[in-house]
């Protein structure tokens, strides 16, 4: 598939608040990868300070849009795949970018892999370095796929329920893959298209992240493992007490855990859990390269 191909069929949408320059350089690297031409949106999420006039003056092509209120990358990214017209939806966060492989390819694998609902994409940390071509491997199964660089087809995204934007924040890429899964469609990472998450301190509470991430990690596991491994996950998940990466705020991560049961009991119009064989086959997979 050529660039010209590609970009025809190919929406970009990415959610930002106040990372102005972290936006600039992801544009960049997306113009410096061919996809200039993509329908590409940018839903600023209440910025405290506005658009600069520059990037709209070097990315005209770009469709920026605002709220005065933020909502949340869960409500945005659902509101970037209604406003898109592409049959495919490149998901990026203000400061992930593709910097290795052809999303071009990517798009012709799907396509001739109707049952994939959706690729993870391999995604480096920073200045993490890139692994040689041959060490990226060919496509495989994965449990679900990385917010920060993912590829959907939109409009079965869309059919499927977009995300359950109740989760709010975190887990919600899991949520989706579950529930894909149970319409018997899979989750594929997809090694040769590199995502490069820099992962910017810039507005982000690092304890409401704990919270959410906590009470979502149980409730997901509530609403879609059968009984009784949903509540083997809702006390495994009191292992993240001990994860350096988040025991730093162990206060909120109590809190999420609390929180958990009660909002799953609110919403258990959302229970529909896989049946044991498919949990089985779904634990046996991979998590993504994150």
């Amino acid at each position: 598939m050529n660039p010209t191909d590609s970009t025809r069929i190919l929406g970009i949408g990415i959610t930002t608040r106040d990372r102005w320059d972290h936006l600039a350089v992801t544009l960049s690297k997306l113009k410096q990868m061919g996809c200039e031409d993509a329908e590409t949106i940018v839903i600023d999420d209440g910025s405290k300070t506005p658009l600069p006039s520059s990037l709209r003056t070097s990315f005209p092509k770009i469709r920026f849009q605002r709220v005065d209120r933020s909502l949340g990358l869960v409500v945005q990214r659902n509101r970037l795949a209604k406003l898109l017209s592409t049959k495919y939806y490149l998901s990026l966060d203000d400061d992930s970018f593709p910097e290795v492989g052809d999303i071009g390819e990517a798009i012709a694998w799907l396509d001739r892999h109707p049952s994939v609902a959706a690729l993870a994409l391999h995604i480096v940390q920073a200045d993490e370095n890139i692994p040689h071509p041959e060490q990226l491997g060919e496509p495989f199964p994965v449990r679900y796929y990385i917010g920060c660089g993912h590829l959907l087809r939109r409009q079965q995204f869309l059919d499927l329920g977009g995300y359950s934007e109740r989760l709010h924040y975190f887990a919600e890429e899991n949520d989706f893959c579950l529930r894909a899964l149970r319409q018997g469609t899979s989750t594929y990472a997809y090694p040769a298209v590199v995502i490069r998450h820099n992962r910017t301190s810039v507005a982000r509470n690092s304890s409401k992240a704990a919270r959410y991430y906590m009470r979502n990690e149980v409730v997901v596991g509530l609403l879609h493992f059968p009984f009784p491994f949903s509540v083997i996950r809702m006390i495994g998940c009191l292992r993240i007490l001990r994860n350096p990466k988040w025991n730093v705020n162990w206060g909120s991560l109590l809190l999420g855990w609390l929180e958990a049961f009660p909002c799953a009991i609110r919403w258990w119009d959302l229970h529909y859990p896989l049946s044991v064989a498919q949990f089985r086959a779904w634990k046996t997979l991979p998590l993504p390269k994150q």
